[in-house]
């Protein structure tokens, strides 16, 4: 029995196989007729090597898991590819401390090498010190290379994604991508200029038809103002591949914008909720309003050194009663990412003192901030001050 199943699994396994072989030759047939030949001899066979160049393409994009994903799969046509192990390195970190390039590099058969991919490989090896003066020694001996030119373009010279395009049109979707941030900052001219920036953005995407290009134009139309745009396009973006999506944080802070105006209602009534299930003790109430994960620190009117508010202390006996309590005025400021928000407002009332009958005037001012979790909106801090009469009793 147990060789039967065996059997079958050996024989799935080797079903699957020919599956995925067949996979990526369909879609190395698929990418070879527009194919960008980054490097035109490659160490691979003629299909890995159609797989490696577009994978090229997804790293110069900035879509680093398409182009580690896309190295792999060349990797399964031909074992021996290693310009596909150049791109998994070079999708790597560097860091020193944590970065897996250098062990990656370390597992390339340089010997194998082309001369442009050997060419590559320094430039990977180099320090960030060495890196400038690695590059320009590597396009002085391979001056029409599109890949190492490529290396030469930054953000320091925005000019120089505009020469990059000039002289390797057909490997330039990155370099409109990075001219569009250009014209919508305002580098090229003296202020910004969106009508060219969304125009390199679709000249971008008509070379290269990928989410970082509509992570970029989602990006300067938030730039712009326009965060329906922005929030269409991020969307898109965050289509291509949903679970784990790099794209997914600026979806959010679109989508928030975008809802700006419910939003600061929600916090406001939810500051109201919170506080009223404060004067009632109401313990499950007030569970709803603060996070599991992080303590809420509070500073009280009575001007008492901070604490942390702990279920225990919130159902402390008081010395006092209210007789009424009013928030107004309540303003809500958001971070730029919309995941925290920091409320302003004031409050005013009256107490009794339970030993002495005596009725005192509540006036204060106070702040509250409150971050965007996995279950909704909680409170972490508060802070509230005397403001032209009394806070609570010590």
């Amino acid at each position: 029995m147990y060789n039967n199943i065996f059997n079958r699994f050996a024989k799935n396994k080797f079903i699957m196989k020919k599956i995925l072989l067949s996979s990526i030759m369909t879609f190395a047939f698929l990418i070879s007729a527009n194919a960008q030949q980054w490097i035109e001899k490659t160490s691979c066979n003629k299909q890995a090597s159609e797989i490696v160049n577009e994978a090229i393409n997804y790293l110069s994009n900035l879509e680093h898991l398409m182009a580690v994903g896309m190295a792999k799969g060349a990797l399964v046509v031909d074992q021996d590819c290693e310009c596909a192990k150049l791109v998994v390195a070079a999708a790597a970190s560097n860091n020193s401390d944590w970065g897996s390039r250098a062990s990656k590099l370390q597992n390339i058969n340089v010997k194998s090498l082309t001369k442009i991919e050997r060419a590559w490989y320094t430039v990977l090896s180099s320090s960030n010190e060495d890196y400038n003066e690695t590059v320009k020694k590597a396009i002085k001996m391979y001056p029409t290379s599109p890949l190492l030119n490529w290396f030469e373009t930054s953000n320091n010279d925005w000019n120089s994604y505009k020469k990059f395009a000039s002289n390797f049109p057909q490997h330039s979707s990155a370099a409109y991508n990075m001219m569009a941030y250009g014209y919508a900052r305002g580098d090229y001219g003296d202020k910004p200029d969106f009508n060219s920036a969304y125009q390199s953005i679709s000249k971008s995407l008509t070379m290269h038809e990928g989410p970082n290009a509509l992570d970029s134009q989602a990006e300067i139309a938030a730039m712009e103002g326009d965060y329906e745009k922005a929030l269409e396009n991020q969307l898109k973006a965050y289509d291509y591949a949903p679970f784990a999506s790099p794209y997914q944080p600026k979806l959010v802070t679109y989508f928030r914008t975008v809802n700006k105006e419910n939003l600061t209602k929600t916090l406001q009534d939810l500051q109201i909720n919170a506080q009223q299930a404060i004067e009632d003790q109401n313990l499950e109430e007030w569970k709803k309003y603060v996070s599991e994960d992080m303590v809420l620190t509070t500073g009280d009117s009575s001007l008492t050194k901070f604490y942390n508010q702990t279920e225990e202390r919130f159902l402390e006996k008081t010395n006092f009663e209210w007789n009424n309590f009013d928030l107004r005025d309540i303003d809500v400021n958001f971070s730029p990412d919309m995941s925290m928000a920091v409320l302003t407002f004031y409050a005013s009332g009256d107490y009794t003192m339970n030993d002495t009958n005596e009725k005192v005037d509540y006036s204060t001012r106070a702040s509250a901030v409150w971050i965007a979790t996995g279950s909704g909106w909680k409170m972490v801090h508060a802070n509230w001050a005397p403001f032209g009469g009394s806070g609570i009793p010590k």
